[in-house]
């Protein structure tokens, strides 16, 4: 799920400068409407073999199947159901498309994701060998889940190293030596962050790369008509995309889930700096009755080591008058007590 940024305004044309205030394509219910319904086809055809050519994987000749917000069937009623984006079945392939905002546990939510796509289209009666090719698409627009690397996809799949099985701690690392692995389980996240602060404005080097132009479309340049034409003239299988969006932010059902997540998303935040000011005014009264405790406990002190250094004086003054010991004894004593 990609998070509300703004607010909406209508426009099923295009022919503006850039408007922040239009729905993000990437946005939950807009990215459905958008890339998942039967008319998207060709649009997002263009965009997963973007992806999988900038992957290295096989790119799609035609989607078979399409469907937005696919709810998983498999499992008892006491399992949790995932609710994926798009689901894409091409040539016995199945693809989960992802537009995510949130980057927690997104690693995990993928592998559950292919594993219930592949209950589910696994034949009953079939042999591991009929193994469905499942491949889970996320397109993340949060903070970059491989910050220290330049490249924005990133590709990942099931291996095992059979010389040496790794430990828990080499999770993650690159194994050394013949390993097996399998094709059936690919995960693919574009890191959209990385492009949002890359690329603000659209420039050759964005229009030379095809999955780059998808990526900017997506993250900036939706916003700008101009760029949108462009983008469109010069990228194929982007060019169904101004229709498709335009409707897609005039979809009464879409407005509505924008404008209830921009609320809900105000109403977190006021609420965040309503306990932050709580937080802080707290700490600084704490701080204010430390000051003035330690103020008080200065004067008490300070009384209390005046009274106690006159009390030894008077002693001193006693025996230089040559009183006896157990008299000064006894004064002292009367004068500790009466303070």
């Amino acid at each position: 799920m990609a998070k509300a940024s703004a607010s909406t305004s209508k426009h099923s044309s295009f022919g503006g400068n850039r408007d922040e205030r239009r729905i993000e394509p990437l946005f939950n219910t807009a990215f459905a409407r958008i890339f998942g319904r039967e008319e998207s086809k060709p649009l997002t055809q263009g965009l997963i073999n973007a992806i999988l050519k900038s992957a290295g994987l096989e790119t799609i000749e035609q989607i078979d199947r399409i469907e937005a917000e696919h709810t998983g069937t498999e499992g008892s009623v006491d399992c949790k159901t995932p609710r994926m984006d798009i689901l894409i079945v091409s040539a016995g392939r199945v693809f989960d498309l992802e537009a995510q905002g949130y980057p927690e546990d997104v690693v995990n939510r993928s592998f559950f994701y292919a594993s219930q796509l592949i209950c589910e289209n696994m034949p009953r009666g079939a042999t591991y060998k009929d193994l469905p090719q499942v491949v889970v698409i996320t397109l993340l627009d949060a903070p970059a889940l491989f910050p220290d690397e330049q490249e924005f996809v990133h590709v990942s799949r099931m291996a095992w190293n059979v010389e040496n099985p790794p430990s828990e701690s080499d999770i993650g690392k690159d194994p050394d030596g013949p390993f097996a692995q399998t094709d059936r389980m690919q995960f693919v996240i574009v890191e959209l962050e990385k492009v949002r602060k890359r690329y603000t404005q659209l420039n050759e080097e964005v229009l030379a790369d095809e999955l780059l132009s998808w990526a900017y479309l997506l993250t900036y340049g939706y916003a700008d008509d101009r760029e949108v034409q462009r983008i469109m003239n010069e990228v194929p299988g982007i060019e169904y995309f101004a229709e498709l969006y335009g409707l897609a932010v005039d979809d009464p059902k879409v407005k509505r889930a924008f404008n209830d997540a921009v609320s809900a998303e105000r109403e977190y935040q006021s609420r965040q700096d309503y306990y932050a000011r709580l937080k802080r005014e707290a700490i600084a009264e704490g701080l204010e009755e430390g000051r003035k405790a330690g103020i008080e406990q200065g004067i008490e002190q300070g009384i209390e080591q005046g009274i106690e250094q006159g009390i030894e004086a008077l002693a001193n003054k006693m025996r230089e008058l040559g009183a006896d010991e157990a008299i000064i004894e006894r004064a002292v004593k009367e004068a500790r007590s009466t303070n």
